[in-house]
């Protein structure tokens, strides 16, 4: 009992003696880092000393620890639950002095990278004093042979899986060549022409060609040529990169693969040149250093003359230079490794940039030619013209269609020869009432007086009823008596003269609905009965409706152009309100009166004599230039006895007789 009790008391001295042994080592290393970058070439005795220090109470303390443990395990004790807490906590003790540096960054930073720890490590490199003879800045037991071997081995594998991806590469630029030959087929347009290559072959597609515009003007018959070349260009272009690949990229990188295998090999083999005794040196070092160390320290005690601290450091300088020979011969090994291996990763590094930029030249030469080849000569051709392009250009081609804007003509721009005849105005019209040649019956019609003819219609519409019921060559006819003004009935009498052996003089009896509608009908008739030729019938219709010499009214040819052509001029028609019957009896019959074509009831055309023809009769009626056969659309003639003031009749109408008729003559 009393051995376990000295045992433990022991051992419960141990644990706070090396506790304060750990406090001032933490102090001593405190210390030591703060001073160490600050300190000169004199102090540096000291710093040995203190390093050497250090170095020995820390072996000291961890072969106290190995010792007491054993003594424990040996008398095999139990250890009161009191002192387990302190073991515990001297064991923590220690592993935390072993790696208080890395505790304290893993709690103060996150997990380092390869990068990070890459830096970490060339910071403490630069952490060492270089001037300082025991330590190394060079890995005296590395092996970088091995890691560069690796490396490249590494490089190798890239390389092959480069070799892998270009070679189905090449693969599959001969299937695109396949692809697009097969789609230059499917180009199928049998009526369009490709250039340089195809034209149509039967007359019926020769035919349809010419529904479109000719190659090379931006129609869709530039699609089958465009296409064509566009599919062909990319088979060349795919066919022309499969080739390069495989002749000049792919065998670059094999050869560049089965370089780096006798590189790695001959990286192998310089093993040797790492192998040093670097290590041996600086511990030998190491102990001169003590040795000249101690000599300075003895000097006090005039010590021996091996001891003299001239000898020793000449001893000291002689191993440091050993050692830095040594050093230095790695330092070399290692710069011929690096340079080389540098240059030789330069190689593979270019190796595979030359290849990969082959490659993107390639297939950026290929995704260009679907900008140059198709969508540029589309968007400059098809795509740019108006989508009525072909049509408006196939209508003005084609005779079978009439041009786009070609506008309707309307039959008051029509101008052709003898348009304006006099021989083709109407002189008079309206209605009267012709007694039957053999019953003594009435026929009521509408008549017109042309410069010819007496035409009796059976109503004054033009537009159906065109054929004349009956026509009277004024040539042949003369008037010689009309009714008394205030007799019950208001007749003429139109005399046919005999015309051989078949056409027998007759007398046409007219009735009208009034005196002055008579007496107007009978002035007319009398005076275009008596011209003898045409020119005179001409001359007098010219002169009395102030005509030009070819017939046209004045008020037309002065008239502003309507759509190139002249406006025509309209019928002659009658003051709008009254009918034909209220023509009054020309004073031309007297031969001192002026003439003036109200005097004859036949009025010249003026500019408000135009007719207008609406655009429902437009195509049904006859122009307004032409001369009518009535006045029907020109007149407001509703009935047969019009509305007329007495005081206008009794101003404009002279005073007529009737000539003396023979008794015997036949009414």
């Amino acid at each position: 009992m009393s051995q376990h009790n000295t045992m433990t008391s022991n051992v419960s001295d141990m644990i706070s003696q090396q506790r304060a042994n750990l406090q001032q080592l933490q102090n001593l290393q405190q210390n030591l880092q703060q001073h160490t970058r600050s300190m000169s070439s004199t102090e540096y005795a000291t710093y040995y000393n203190m390093q050497q220090q250090l170095q020995q109470q820390q072996m000291q303390q961890a072969q106290a620890t190995a010792n007491a443990q054993a003594q424990l395990a040996s008398q095999q004790l139990k250890i009161p639950a009191q002192l387990s807490p302190q073991l515990n906590s001297l064991t923590s003790q220690q592993t935390a002095q072993s790696t208080i540096l890395p505790q304290t960054t893993a709690t103060a930073t996150p997990q380092l990278n390869s990068l990070q720890r890459t830096r970490s490590r060339s910071a403490q490199q630069q952490q060492q004093d270089p001037r300082s003879p025991l330590v190394a800045l060079i890995p005296t037991s590395a092996q970088p042979t091995d890691i560069l071997a690796a490396r490249f081995a590494a490089w190798r594998n890239i390389i092959r899986s480069i070799l892998t991806y270009l070679t189905e590469t090449a693969s599959i630029q001969d299937e695109i060549v396949r692809q697009q030959l097969r789609l230059s087929h499917a180009i199928q347009f049998p009526f369009f022409a490709v250039e340089n290559q195809s034209q149509p072959s039967s007359a019926e597609d020769r035919a349809t060609q010419k529904f479109f515009l000719p190659l090379g003007n931006g129609s869709i018959q530039d699609l089958p040529t465009i296409l064509n070349q566009y599919h062909g260009t990319l088979a060349s272009a795919a066919s022309r990169t499969s080739k390069e690949l495989t002749s000049e990229v792919i065998p670059r990188l094999e050869d560049l693969r089965r370089d780096l295998l006798v590189k790695i090999k001959e990286i192998k083999s310089l093993q040797s040149d790492f192998k040093n005794s670097c290590g041996k040196h600086l511990q030998e070092t190491r102990q001169d250093m003590k040795q000249f160390v101690d000599a300075l320290k003895d000097t006090r005690y005039n010590g021996t003359p091996r001891q003299d601290p001239y000898l020793c450091k000449i001893v000291l300088d002689k191993q440091i230079k050993k050692q830095l020979i040594e050093e230095n011969f790695l330092h070399e090994a290692f710069d011929n490794l690096q340079t080389s291996g540098a240059e030789l990763e330069k190689v593979v590094v270019m190796e595979i940039q030359n290849a990969l930029t082959i490659y993107a030249r390639l297939l950026g030469q290929e995704s260009q030619l679907v900008f140059d080849i198709l969508i540029s000569k589309l968007d400059v051709g098809f795509f740019n013209k108006d989508p009525q392009f072909e049509w408006e250009n196939f209508i003005a081609r084609d005779d079978n269609f009439i041009p786009p804007h070609l506008p309707m003509r309307k039959l008051k721009d029509i101008v052709y020869k003898y348009q304006y005849d006099p021989m083709t105005y109407e002189i008079h019209s309206g209605y009267l009432e012709r007694r039957s040649k053999f019953l003594k019956s009435y026929s009521r019609g509408f008549y017109v007086l042309t410069p010819s003819f007496l035409h009796e219609f059976k109503s004054p519409d033009r537009k159906k009823d065109l054929v004349p019921v009956m026509s009277l060559a004024l040539t042949e006819c003369s008037v010689s008596e009309h009714s008394k003004k205030g007799s019950s009935e208001n007749k003429l009498v139109l005399h046919a003269k005999q015309n051989g052996l078949l056409h027998k003089g007759h007398n046409w009896v007219f009735k009208a609905d009034s005196y002055e509608a008579m007496m107007a009908w009978f002035d007319n008739l009398k005076i275009f009965t008596t011209f003898t030729s045409t020119p005179e019938k001409s001359k007098y219709i010219v002169e009395k409706f102030d005509l030009q010499q070819d017939g046209k009214p004045k008020s037309i040819a002065t008239s502003p152009v309507v759509g190139g052509a002249q406006s025509s001029a309209g019928t002659l028609r009658k003051p709008t309100g009254g009918s034909d019957d209220k023509s009054v009896a020309d004073s031309s019959a007297q031969p001192n009166t002026s003439t003036t074509p109200a005097a004859t009831g036949a009025t010249a055309p003026t500019t408000n004599d135009i007719s207008h023809v609406s655009s429902n009769d437009e195509n049904m009626t006859l122009p307004a230039s032409t001369p009518r056969l009535d006045n029907a659309t020109n007149t407001n003639t509703t009935s047969s006895i019009p509305d007329t003031e007495d005081s206008q009749i009794r101003d404009s109408v002279p005073n007529f007789y009737i000539e003396t008729v023979h008794p015997n003559s036949k009414s």
